[in-house]
């Protein structure tokens, strides 16, 4: 996949970092970032790119417009000042963002930024040859008759380009009757939300589900998290919407996914962060009072996009990495030794 390409000039070197870093969340692939001193040296590589983010404060410099006007009237779209962007961790970071890439889909049409398409949707839903190769149920959950109940853990699962297959393979691996629920937050068109939760359960053993308000997550639930509109839990975990977006420039935010997660089930909370464009999920990670949570990730070597789990490798937070299959093996057995650990003995002596 060719990824838009951006090149960025700015001469406050902060603000030059943060959309560096705002264009790298968005799925775009930064040519070149400078300052506009190097403009000259810059203009003569004959660059192609889909757009230019310009941010410079010195206006009354007649060769910087010079350049400037040139810019502006030649064939690449341009974006010119930027209100500076806010620390990170801030609150109003989100919303700084939100507005950029807003104005970046208006010059940039068309262009495939960190979100799934329908097209790989349809590949998922084509017919397969075999059934997938599905992990035993451990015995000590046989008997239990789990499904139903409160869920004991809910683990996040954080995907956006090429995190469908991804997803459909870790949960096709699950048996049903362990002791867990999930909420699934994928970077997708709103248009597909439905046909995602169709196309992800229709080989799995779990029960994919659409939010409802007061709606309690059970063992075996898969929530697929609603596009446009925030929730979290409120007494006994019940779904409730803050009637407001996600933050950011992308529904879900799978950072506030997991904070809203972790805010309600604290240790009780997983998270694992599957191919993607971007870096939405590692900010949540440092943001985390809990360091004892398990982050697991997609190997970086089998994903279709690999920024989302190399930026969160990247905080050392990570404690295991593998194939969908290796995650789903990892998760059944940690589930079936934190059961014996910490339930009676007789309920798990075989």
């Amino acid at each position: 996949m060719i990824l838009p390409r951006v090149g960025i000039i700015a001469d406050d070197r902060l603000q030059q970092h943060m959309l560096q870093a705002a264009m790298a969340h968005f799925g775009f692939e930064v040519i070149v970032s400078a300052d506009p001193s190097r403009m000259e040296l810059i203009r003569d590589r004959g660059l192609s790119l889909d757009v230019w983010l310009i941010d410079i404060n010195r206006d009354n410099d007649d060769e910087l417009s010079d350049w400037l006007d040139e810019l502006i009237h030649g064939p690449i779209p341009v974006l010119v000042g930027f209100e500076k962007a806010p620390p990170r961790g801030s609150t109003t970071l989100p919303r700084w963002q939100k507005r950029l890439y807003q104005k970046l889909k208006e010059v940039v049409p068309g262009k495939p930024l960190a979100g799934e398409s329908a097209a790989s949707l349809e590949r998922l839903s084509a017919p397969v040859s075999a059934q997938p190769s599905r992990i035993l149920l451990p015995k000590i959950f046989a008997n239990l008759a789990l499904t139903g109940k409160p869920a004991d853990e809910v683990w996040v699962l954080g995907a956006s380009l090429g995190g469908p297959g991804a997803v459909k393979n870790f949960l096709d691996a699950l048996p049903a009757g362990l002791p867990v629920a999930f909420v699934y937050a994928q970077h997708i068109d709103c248009r597909f939300e439905e046909t995602l939760s169709a196309t992800i359960g229709r080989h799995s053993e779990l029960k994919l589900c659409l939010f409802q308000e007061g709606r309690q997550l059970t063992h075996g639930d898969v929530l697929v998290a609603p596009i446009t509109d925030e929730f979290g839990f409120e007494a006994e975990g019940r779904l409730v919407s803050t009637h407001h977006d996600w933050p950011g420039p992308y529904g879900p935010s799978i950072d506030q996914v997991i904070l809203n997660v972790h805010r309600h089930f604290q240790a009780r909370t997983g998270i694992i962060l599957f191919s993607g464009m971007g870096n939405d999920g590692s900010e949540a990670l440092t943001a985390l009072p809990e360091r004892q949570l398990p982050v697991w990730v997609q190997t970086p070597a089998t994903c279709a996009n690999a920024s989302m789990p190399e930026s969160a490798l990247a905080t050392g937070l990570v404690t295991f990495h593998g194939t969908p299959f290796q995650l789903a093996n990892q998760l059944v057995n940690r589930l079936k030794n934190h059961w014996m650990n910490t339930h009676e003995p007789d309920t798990c002596q075989h």
